[in-house]
């Protein structure tokens, strides 16, 4: 069903591969060959969590036509671990996604989500440097990234991360004593999903409100960034240690 691109090599290459190179070589792919609008790029650490429906693909289809100025919807749950208030927010006129309010804060690019290939060749080219970079480019041109009202993606928390590739004792220490590891979501089944798709949109939909994970109950916030964060956020004799472990580091 499906076709896999791998990096070409060339004979005198030092290095194939890397996140903006590979998005880059999508995106191209995407315009040229495949003839494509739009293209979504998902993880290693993240998983669909629900059925994409014919509704999600027209919300998607109605968000771009709206906001010209928009070239990323962003699928995915917020986090309470950085919660946010909906007056740092509006809703587009169709209802299908958050913007951000501009003069309190901003955010036009990550390397995750749905995009308009179009819009990314005509208006970023090509990925280069650093995402902060990026998304300060995006600020000058005014292109904002669309926060899904009904996302179905998400990033899996506690998972074991990795600082330039490399994990310190530290760092491993922090990761062993929260239990960092495997922790798929649940899919979301019926009842779930009409929670999230009947609920007032105004309710910003964050993952631990909806989702389902074995193994994590009775945490409130969960944690995504590793390192001492999934002890931080656990609270008690875990946040504890975590701050000895930072000032060790």
């Amino acid at each position: 069903m499906f076709e896999v691109v791998a990096p070409v090599k060339e004979k005198f290459d030092k290095k194939t591969g890397g996140l903006y190179s590979n998005m880059n070589y999508a995106m191209c792919d995407a315009a040229e060959n495949k003839k494509v609008p739009y293209v979504l790029f998902i993880q290693d650490d993240m998983q669909f969590v629900r059925t994409v429906s014919g509704d999600d693909l027209q919300s998607i289809e109605t968000f771009f036509e709206i906001n010209s100025r928009s070239v990323q919807f962003y699928p995915c749950f917020f986090k309470a671990s950085i919660m946010k208030k909906m007056d740092q927010w509006h809703m587009d006129e169709a209802g299908t996604a958050y913007l951000k309010n501009l003069e309190l804060s901003y955010s036009g690019f990550s390397a995750v989500g749905i995009f308009h290939v179009n819009r990314f060749l005509k208006e970023i080219g090509s990925l280069d440097g650093m995402e902060r970079n990026i998304d300060n480019m995006t600020r000058r041109k005014g292109i904002q990234k669309g926060y899904a009202v009904y996302p179905f993606m998400m990033y899996l928390p506690f998972t074991i991360s990795y600082r330039n590739r490399k994990r310190a004792l530290m760092h491993k220490l922090s990761e062993f004593v929260s239990g960092a590891g495997f922790y798929p979501i649940q899919l979301m089944d019926s009842v779930q999903c009409k929670k999230l798709l009947e609920r007032d949109p105004y309710l910003l939909p964050y993952a631990e409100m909806f989702l389902k994970i074995d193994g994590l109950n009775g945490i409130k916030k969960w944690s995504f960034a590793g390192g001492t964060s999934a002890l931080y956020e656990q609270g008690g004799y875990k946040r504890f240690i975590g701050r000895v472990i930072n000032r060790f580091k």
